[in-house]
């Protein structure tokens, strides 16, 4: 074989050149290496048919819950008026709800807007819901529950409870059928 930049003959299978050390591998196979070893990444482009029937409920329950974190979840009636409280003023753990319901839906619009995600995830796409949703169920439920003496429940609550059973639920259900099937 020839080196293509000195032209000094180097035996068969040889991957530099003996004489001045460049490389021997064919031209169109060096650039077929070069492409394989880096990556590119498609553009972005929102498709949420990119996303199946539960993930879609998944995303859309999870906008309510993240609206209904800042609507009145507990009122006091009466005394000329009526004072209500927001979830997240009342119980600060909340902004911890907020931040899961936003990396859930930042997950969703990623994978809605790529066929193959960019970077691999240390945890699969199903455990990784099914922790994100029921997270978000139980810190909704336990601050729904952990009502204030003397206020009422007002929309925000009912709505968040509502709208995270309903996230929670097509991710959880399947989970729960299949560990009863495994044991």
């Amino acid at each position: 074989m020839n080196c293509p930049q000195c032209q000094a003959t180097n035996e068969s299978g040889s991957t530099f050149c003996a004489s001045c050390g460049s490389p021997l591998a064919s031209q169109p196979a060096l650039a077929d290496q070069q492409n394989s070893t880096s990556v590119a990444v498609a553009a972005f482009q929102l498709d949420l048919r990119r996303l199946g029937r539960v993930e879609q409920v998944v995303g859309g329950s999870s906008l309510v819950v993240l609206v209904s974190l800042f609507l009145p979840w507990f009122g006091l009636s009466g005394l000329g008026g009526t004072f209500s409280l927001s979830g997240v003023s009342v119980h600060g753990y909340l902004y911890l709800d907020l931040i899961v319901t936003l990396l859930v839906i930042a997950y969703l619009i990623v994978r809605a807007g790529w066929d193959q995600l960019p970077a691999s995830l240390p945890i699969a796409h199903g455990p990784l819901l099914l922790i994100g949703t029921s997270l978000q169920f139980l810190l909704v439920l336990i601050a729904f529950a952990d009502k204030p003496a003397l206020l009422s429940w007002e929309i925000g609550a009912y709505l968040a409870l509502i709208a995270s059973m309903a996230a929670a639920a097509p991710v959880v259900v399947p989970a729960i059928r299949s560990w009863q099937a495994s044991h």
